[in-house]
């Protein structure tokens, strides 16, 4: 399967987040609060620009179809605030469709990020997700990201305990 990447996508990108995130709500496993899934909320001068939505072509040569949209940043004072800017990359609102699940998308979502990593000179990912998820951990932890540390996060009115990884390359 072939993809493409765009980060001119913003609705389109919202709408998958929607999607997902209700998907895991109706399946008992809420990770975003849906209304809080808004431009106000998700873009400001480290994220606009860095939203991005993944193109699955199809193989009947029709429009690409959106596969997964996740948010990549240089610098991230929220989660990361002693992390100069510029020196490590971060990737927020990781959502694959569900009909897309199970197909190794996130390996070539970790291939574009280390490209976009590369052209910037830096050789770091980092990432979080919420330390009560046994399974998204393993699954962070399979594709080669180190868990570091915890620590208590507060964003849109929702409080959580977060894991911590780092990926260097």
């Amino acid at each position: 399967m072939k993809f493409s990447f765009r980060n001119d996508q913003t609705e389109v990108a919202i709408e998958v987040l929607r999607e997902v995130g209700q998907w895991l709500v109706d399946n008992g496993q809420e990770l975003w609060q849906i209304d809080t899934l808004t431009p106000e909320n998700l873009l400001n001068e480290h994220t606009t620009g860095n939203l991005y939505v993944m193109y699955a072509d199809r193989e009947d040569g029709t429009e690409p179809e959106p596969a997964a949209v996740f948010i990549l940043q240089w610098e991230d004072p929220l989660y990361w605030p002693d992390v100069p800017p510029n020196t490590s990359s971060f990737i927020h609102k990781l959502a694959i469709r569900r009909a897309f699940g199970g197909q190794n998308l996130f390996a070539a979502i970790i291939d574009f990020w280390k490209n976009e990593c590369a052209l910037r000179g830096i050789r770091t990912l980092e990432l979080e997700t919420d330390a009560t998820r046994p399974k998204l951990m393993q699954f962070y932890e399979r594709y080669g990201f180190q868990p570091t540390y915890q620590r208590q996060m507060h964003e849109f009115g929702q409080s959580f305990l977060c894991q911590f990884y780092v990926m260097a390359f």
